[in-house]
């Protein structure tokens, strides 16, 4: 593990010698029955800025830290870690768990000082996801009061749609899990709209994760969900019949056809032009392939994604894509599956799978694609 841009404001705030207090014990998360990891990715973003550290809560929000890496589980998932203060950072980059470089990173924290620009840090872990997929978790330890790098006060609306982008570019679901460090109401309200950018995000408040029963049943919610059933062949773990070093889609549902990528493609849901009324072939794809699953699955969760070809207005394809996906949750919640079950994104044109230059390749392009959450 390697530590840059470090900047140790030593004594600047004060040289109070008050005893640390006494390290949370915490041993790794196991999955239960019927459990498993459903995260891949997971980043720590620790605040070390001047607001933490002048009300003098550095030290009991590095304790739950600690604790929150010993109990972390082991898995096959990616993680990383980054500490902020202003302009500097400290960095464990997104990697294959493994514990020691995350526990020398919490054992190593610097108070760093100056401003709290949590947006500039999302869009640092935005970068570091790009080009992942399926589920991440991003774990947000401050007391919620975004500045600029040089502490002048920013607007959170900013910071929210810092959160957004990023949520929109990843392939897959981003989770905001926010701890806040103090009790300061602008905080509060902040943090809780960061949790709430997507539906499976949490708030939570540093004393109330400060035992390590609390904390571990923090991090069952982060890292665990219901263990999905595969039967996965050699080098294939989902089963869907394309391999995992090209599997773009690893978490195909059993027994749906994928296409050459791995993901869930609908064929033949069909639209008319410039229209988001399903055609009757669509409706019979629908029946035929995904409803069965969903019923067979109770537990799934499903994201529909809409996708158009070039042709048209980037703002109008994007439009068209939206109410395209809003049309097949709307019949598939008309066909009884709970509407919770399902979301909505559309991407226009901005995500081909092949050139836009035949009638083909703009058939290919104009597709509904299901990704599951």
């Amino acid at each position: 593990m390697r530590v840059f841009a470090i900047t140790v404001l030593a004594c600047a705030l004060g040289c109070a010698t008050t005893q640390a207090p006494a390290p949370l014990s915490v041993s790794p998360l196991v999955a239960g029955p019927g459990e498993g990891i459903h995260v891949q990715q997971a980043v720590l973003v620790f605040d070390s800025s001047s607001s933490i550290l002048e009300a003098d809560d550095f030290e009991a929000q590095r304790r739950v830290y600690r604790g929150f890496v010993d109990g972390m589980p082991q898995g096959s998932y990616q993680a990383g870690a980054v500490s902020f203060g202003g302009y500097d950072r400290q960095t464990v980059p997104l990697a294959p768990f493994a514990r020691p470089p995350l526990a020398e990173h919490a054992s190593e924290l610097d108070r760093l000082g100056e401003g709290t620009p949590i947006d500039r840090v999302l869009a640092e872990v935005k970068e570091s996801l790009a080009g992942k997929s399926e589920r991440a978790a991003v774990v947000l330890f401050s007391d919620g009061l975004p500045t600029d790098p040089v502490g002048r006060e920013l607007e959170t609306g900013a910071v929210l749609e810092e959160a957004r982008a990023l949520a929109g570019a990843y392939r897959g679901t981003v989770c905001f899990h926010t701890v806040q460090n103090g009790n300061d109401p602008a905080g509060t309200v902040f943090l809780q709209a960061l949790a709430g950018v997507t539906p499976c995000g949490s708030y939570r408040t540093l004393t109330s994760v400060s035992d390590p029963a609390s904390l571990t049943q923090f991090e069952r919610q982060v890292f665990l969900g219901a263990a999905a059933p595969r039967v996965a062949g050699p080098g294939d773990a989902d089963g869907d019949g394309v391999t995992d070093d090209r599997d773009q889609c690893p978490r195909t549902p059993l027994g749906v056809k994928a296409d050459s990528r791995g993901c869930w493609v609908v064929p033949d849901l069909q639209f008319d032009t410039s229209s988001a009324t399903i055609r009757p072939i669509g409706r019979q794809k629908l029946d035929e392939q995904v409803l069965p699953v969903l019923r067979k699955n109770a537990d799934l969760r499903l994201r529909i994604d809409g996708h158009t070809d070039s042709r048209g207005s980037e703002a109008y394809n994007q439009s068209l894509s939206e109410r395209r996906a809003q049309s097949v949750k709307d019949y598939l919640v008309g066909a009884g599956i709970s509407a919770d079950r399902l979301e909505v994104r559309g991407f226009g044109e901005s995500r081909p799978i092949a050139p836009n230059d035949t009638p083909d390749n703009l058939q290919l392009n104009r597709r509904t694609e299901l990704t599951v959450l």
